[in-house]
């Protein structure tokens, strides 16, 4: 694949783990995708695969730096890449500080066009896929067509569904006819650039770990969106409306780890216990008292998530 070299952030207290590669790919249609990767050292002496680190809407590899040390030191190489239209990727139209996506199924072809093309050719088996709200809901909706390539699947706090749909679908079905697609959202609250106060952030109980990610957002206020756009909002709705027909999930044979958040305000949880019931090979661990992002919050949340990771994993063939 086509590349070049790609710029990261980092802090004075918070630096990226060692070996970083950092690069922008070329995808089909030449929009530039920023990937990060690392290979590991300790593979030499245990090959415990590969895993392919994807984040949510709005959100950053840098943000990751923490929870990709941990999967180093676990022994795995890891991958992960910026969205299209979101952190240093390409955006899709010139208003570089709106979320925009016409359709969930580009971010799919990108990531099958990514694994095919860079880490299978690249990186070893077995892989393994965690994909955090909206990249949950694109990690999903790539096992369904391509699902024999990851070996096992965790899901963080998934993209399913939200808990005021009913209000939410039939205003996206209103401005999908009278709006332009790439106006902000009607009741979305684009933050304009502005920082969110800690005490009313939704993503997470950890002040430090909220803090960190203003600090970096900082370095460089490119890296991170003011809001969604109405073509965003409908590409959302198409695919959950997708993902709900009846048989859609039930064929899908991957190993899947849901954790679900029953606090979560940002995704509806009672949808990822849906999603759950309807597959074939699936676990869910529920949390409480705390918020959206597992991954940014308090020690005690974040240990018990790497318990029920090493746990899930625990039974994967190693090559």
């Amino acid at each position: 694949m086509e590349s070049q070299s790609a710029p990261y952030i980092e802090l004075d207290d918070y630096k990226a783990p060692k070996g970083i590669n950092s690069v922008f790919l070329y995808m089909r249609d030449k929009i530039k995708i920023r990937l990060i990767y690392w290979k590991n050292s300790k593979l030499t002496e245990k090959n415990m695969g590969t895993v392919l680190l994807q984040q949510g809407h709005n959100e950053f590899i840098e943000k990751y730096f923490e929870t990709i040390q941990e999967l180093l030191d676990r022994g795995f190489n890891v991958v992960c890449f910026d969205w299209r239209g979101q952190g240093l990727s390409d955006r899709m139209i010139k208003d570089t500080n709106k979320q925009y996506i016409e359709d969930f199924k580009i971010h799919c072809d990108d990531l099958n066009y990514i694994i095919d093309n860079f880490i299978l050719k690249n990186f070893p088996k077995p892989f393994i896929g965690i994909g955090h709200s909206m990249g949950g809901c694109i990690l999903l909706s790539y096992l369904k067509e391509f699902g024999k390539k990851l070996d096992k699947v965790i899901l963080s706090a998934p993209m399913l569904g939200f808990r005021n749909e009913k209000i939410l679908f039939p205003l996206i079905n209103i401005v999908s006819i009278l709006l332009p697609k790439d106006n902000f959202l009607i009741g979305s609250n684009p933050n304009m650039g502005k920082e969110t106060p800690f005490k009313q952030n939704d993503l997470t109980t950890d002040r430090d770990r909220y803090h960190r990610t203003q600090k970096l957002v900082r370095k460089n206020k490119k890296i991170r969106l003011w809001g969604v756009t109405n073509a965003w909002a409908i590409a959302v709705k198409k695919t959950l409306s997708e993902i709900r027909q009846v048989n859609w999930a039930e064929s899908i044979e991957n190993d899947i780890l849901f954790i679900n958040s029953l606090n979560d305000k940002v995704v509806f949880p009672d949808e990822i216990e849906k999603m759950h019931k309807r597959l074939k090979n699936s676990k869910i661990i529920n949390f409480t008292s705390c918020e959206h992002e597992i991954l940014m919050e308090k020690d005690k949340h974040r240990d018990r998530f790497w318990r029920s990771f090493d746990d899930f994993l625990n039974e994967l063939p190693l090559n």
